[in-house]
């Protein structure tokens, strides 16, 4: 049967042999933290006319639904159009760029997306609206200047443009026949 080893002879040695190393290359440089990485669109700044405005509703869901059910009615266009908002503020953050959540519920009911993704992948109509918004939340599609809908890398990725721009990687579906101004 082996000899029972020391455990503070193994730290000693062990402690010994990090300060050799030390003297030897030095110490180990002091680590830089990463910058926090921004996690909604309104932190991305994306470039354009649909992201010059960007509306902020205030208060709760309910609060907010309240007055507007006070005031229109539960079942008016404000009411629905305030449930909208409160749906994107889930996907978007706090900040909500209006004109191009509208534009891109527009090329979603005036082309002929929401038909090939229930096509190629069997995706409902609603889950297709969400997914969508969801990759526009997250700065993976945009809107352009002339209202088309286009895959982009977002700055501060890999595959981002030089310099920290926004990279407008592929055009995937032309502006719809009414775009919504921008702004």
């Amino acid at each position: 049967m082996a000899p029972k080893k020391d455990p503070a002879a193994r730290q000693a040695r062990e402690a010994a042999r990090r300060a050799a190393a030390t003297q030897r290359i030095g110490p180990r440089p002091v680590r830089t933290p990463r910058p926090r990485q921004p996690k909604t669109l309104y932190d991305l700044a994306p470039p354009g006319a649909y992201y010059q405005d960007w509306d902020t509703p205030t208060g709760t869901d309910e609060e907010l639904m309240a007055k507007v059910a006070e005031t229109f009615g539960p079942d008016s266009g404000p009411a629905e159009t305030m449930r909208t908002m409160m749906d994107y503020r889930d996907l978007y953050g706090p900040y909500i760029p209006t004109a191009a959540a509208r534009h891109l519920e527009q090329i979603l009911a005036c082309t002929d997306l929401t038909a090939l993704a229930k096509k190629t992948v069997g995706a409902a109509p609603e889950e297709t609206r969400d997914s969508m918004h969801s990759l526009h939340a997250q700065g993976l599609l945009l809107i352009a200047d002339d209202g088309s809908l286009w895959l982009t890398v977002p700055p501060g990725t890999p595959y981002s443009a030089p310099h920290g721009q926004w990279a407008f990687v592929e055009k995937k579906v032309d502006a719809p026949p009414k775009p919504v101004p921008a702004g």
